[in-house]
C-alpha cells in the first residue's frame, strides 16, 4: 500500500502531513495490511518511526512555501529541506526510542488476538519506562556525526491523566535536563513529543 517511491516525493510540510494520514487512513481499512503495519513489515518500520513524526515536525517547523524530501537509505539523515528556490538547506535524522523487544513482542499479540499486552501502574510511569530509552538513544546518536543534520528525537507518551499534567512538565523537563548533558555532534537537536509538543535542547559545543 506504501512504495519508497510515494515515500520519498518532495512535498510541503501540510502535504507531507496530509500523505501520512491518507496512508494511515487506507491502511485501517484493509487488515492485510494493518497487520503489515502493525508488525512493522515492508517500508512500514520506516514511515512509522521516521516518515510520521517527520511530517509533525515539518508543520510545526518549517514554512509552507518548503519542501520536504524524505529520503530512505542508511545515508546518515532520514530527509532533505529545500528552500523556496529549490535549494537543499539543511538535513534531518529522526529517531524514535522505544522498548524495541516489548513493542514487537506486543505488535505479535494484537495481530494474533486483536488487542495488546495489558499494562498497569500509577500515572506517569510510562513515561518513567520510556525515559532511559530515550537517553540510551540520544548516547548513541551523540557518537555520531551529524553536523550537517537537525537531529529529531521522537517521543509518543501516553497523555497524562487530568491534574498530572504538572507531573508530565516536571518529567519532560528532567529528560530535557539530561538531554542537555549529551555533546550532540549536531546542527540541532530537538524532542518532539507527538503529536504537537516541541523543544529545541541547547547541548555543549
Amino acid at each position: 500500500m506504501i512504495s519508497s517511491s510515494d515515500i520519498q516525493q518532495q512535498r510541503s510540510p501540510k502535504e507531507l502531513y496530509e500523505f501520512v494520514h491518507a496512508v494511515k487512513s487506507s491502511v485501517r481499512s484493509n487488515d492485510f495490511e494493518r497487520h503489515r503495519g502493525i508488525t512493522k513489515q515492508g517500508w512500514y518500520k520506516e514511515f512509522l518511526d521516521e516518515i510520521v513524526p517527520l511530517s509533525y515536525f515539518s508543520v510545526l517547523m518549517y514554512p509552507e512555501t518548503w519542501k520536504i524530501q524524505p529520503v530512505l537509505g542508511n545515508q546518515g539523515f532520514d530527509a532533505k529541506v529545500l528552500n523556496n528556490n529549490g535549494e537543499v538547506i539543511d538535513h534531518i535524522e529522526v529517531t524514535s526510542p522505544q522498548d524495541g523487544a516489548f513493542e514487537a513482542s506486543d505488535a505479535r499479540i494484537v495481530v494474533e488476538r486483536g488487542y495488546g499486552q495489558l499494562r498497569t501502574g500509577k500515572p506517569g510511569e510510562d513515561f518513567d519506562t520510556l525515559f532511559p530509552f530515550v537517553l540510551e538513544t540520544c548516547l548513541k546518536k551523540a557518537k555520531k556525526d551529524y553536523t550537517d543534520c537537525t537531529l529529531v528525537v521522537a517521543i509518543s507518551p501516553f497523555p497524562p491523566f487530568r491534574s498530572f499534567e504538572e507531573q508530565r512538565k516536571e518529567q519532560l523537563d528532567s529528560l530535557m535536563n539530561e538531554m542537555i548533558k549529551i555533546k550532540f555532534k549536531a546542527k540541532k537537536v530537538f524532542l518532539l513529543v507527538l503529536p504537537d509538543k516541541l523543544f529545541e535542547i541547547h547541548f555543549h559545543e
